[in-house]
């Protein structure tokens, strides 16, 4: 049904889930998988911090870069992996990369801001359903009560 998934990875816990659903996904479907990281532009950011706009792009480069290394460290050792760095605003950048590919699915964490912040920052996972005709795949953030049962049960110990 897939061949060619795209999935967006920042490090997020809900990009995390969805890196492993396209893995999971792409070892059933026999498809190949490519991860990309946004690094967001510098000049917004750069004018709320007193720091330098090339040492800011250099850790954002490195930031990203970093992420890529992650989502191809957590590939199953079966599965090849392209990753992709871009730069810019993240829901146009992963649009443009899906325009530039092949794609025939695009995965995404679901951040879970919750409605007023996403009114006001906007949504990723929107903009990319409405300027793009690849199916999303969005996967939602565990409710806070699941994701406190979740931890509890990644730190016990059994004795």
């Amino acid at each position: 049904m897939f061949s060619n998934i795209l999935v967006a990875y920042d490090g997020s816990p809900t990009s995390r889930t969805a890196l492993k659903q396209a893995y999971e996904l792409a070892q059933a479907e026999d498809a190949d998988v490519t991860v990309v990281t946004v690094a967001p532009t510098v000049a917004p950011l750069a004018a709320l911090a007193p720091v330098s706009v090339e040492g800011l792009r250099a850790e954002l480069d490195q930031w990203a870069k970093t992420k890529l290394d992650e989502a191809r460290t957590a590939a199953p050792t079966d599965l090849t992996v392209r990753t992709i760095e871009r730069n810019g605003h993240v829901g146009d950048e992963i649009v443009s990369e899906i325009e530039s590919g092949h794609y025939d699915l695009i995965v995404l964490g679901s951040r879970g801001h919750g409605r007023l912040t996403t009114e006001i920052l906007g949504s990723v996972n929107n903009h990319v359903h409405y300027h793009s005709n690849v199916p999303t795949l969005t996967i939602d953030a565990a409710e806070p009560a699941e994701a406190d049962r979740q931890n509890k049960e990644a730190t016990t110990v059994v004795a």
